[in-house]
């Protein structure tokens, strides 16, 4: 088990910012996969693990299966993971949340493979615990090799209802990648509301780093508010230089696009594509 230590390791600096100041953070907590899931019965997180690893065990030398039931990826069939061959803990967390004016129990089990792959396996279950603990749905919200939430998970967009925040990242040397996730809940099923891939990387003369940071208004909900997602990419020099390479162009430029609830959709729409267009030139300095 890792705890929430990893965060230091990620390159990129990722904040969360709410109507131009800090949102409350949620209170996300690591459990072992021995802990009861609440005080109702005895079901503990390795109980609900097998819900999805069902051959999932203690072996002396942490928790392992070999098994899966398949589910869907939150992104669709095209994000569809079938490289993993072997599951065991390398995170469990949870965090309590709003959904529809509801209490919901959210997991995520970000499952470790033997061997590593470009797409972890990070499940984020839903429960209604009133009682004991019920599934209501479940999605691979793995983009990358670790999926994690944000220290500050959640973010409210109305009254009873939250929008979650988790990132999925892995780095080397000299670049960091990070795939950003807006997550909701509608009768009682995740919904991804969209993706943001940010990049970072120091060599070369050049440091650039991209951070990203969210604003939304609950009491302008209507069912839900607007969501502002800011990215700043800033390029500064370092005293590394590449003599076969030109200078790079050094600043800071900021990208805005706000989600607004297009209610004959049924879901947040953006204003423009400048999150996709980031991507694709993030894509080409790989």
């Amino acid at each position: 088990m890792r705890s929430s230590f990893k965060r230091i390791l990620v390159v990129l600096v990722i904040f969360l910012a709410w109507a131009g100041a800090p949102a409350l953070a949620a209170d996300v907590e690591f459990p072992a996969p021995d802990n009861a899931v609440s005080v109702h019965g005895v079901t503990t997180y390795l109980d609900l693990a097998r819900h999805f690893v069902p051959d999932i065990r203690n072996t002396g030398n942490g928790y392992a299966g070999t098994k899966r039931i398949k589910i869907r990826h939150i992104a669709g069939p095209s994000y569809k993971n079938e490289d993993a061959t072997s599951f065991g803990f390398y995170d469990i967390a949870r965090v309590m949340m709003k959904a529809d004016g509801k209490d919901r129990l959210l997991v995520l089990f970000d499952f470790a493979q033997a061997a590593q792959t470009a797409q972890g396996v990070a499940v984020l279950a839903l429960y209604d615990v009133a009682h004991q603990p019920v599934l209501l749905d479940a999605a691979d919200i793995g983009f990358d090799q670790s999926t994690y939430f944000f220290d500050q998970a959640l973010m409210p967009v109305a009254d009873g209802s939250d929008v979650i925040l988790t990132m999925s990242s892995h780095f080397n040397s000299s670049q960091s990648y990070v795939t950003q996730s807006m997550i909701m809940v509608r009768n009682d099923k995740l919904e991804l509301i969209d993706t943001a891939m940010l990049f970072g990387e120091r060599n070369c003369g050049v440091d650039r780093q991209q951070t990203i940071a969210y604003a939304a208004n609950p009491s302008q909900g209507k069912p839900y508010a607007p969501i502002k997602v800011t990215v700043n990419d800033t390029t500064s020099a370092i005293e590394e230089v590449c003599a076969d390479l030109a200078p790079a162009q050094l600043g800071k430029r900021e990208i805005n696009v706000t989600y607004t609830w297009d209610a004959a959709a049924g879901k947040y729409v953006p204003d423009s594509d400048a999150i996709e267009r980031l991507a694709k030139d993030n894509e080409s300095r790989f």
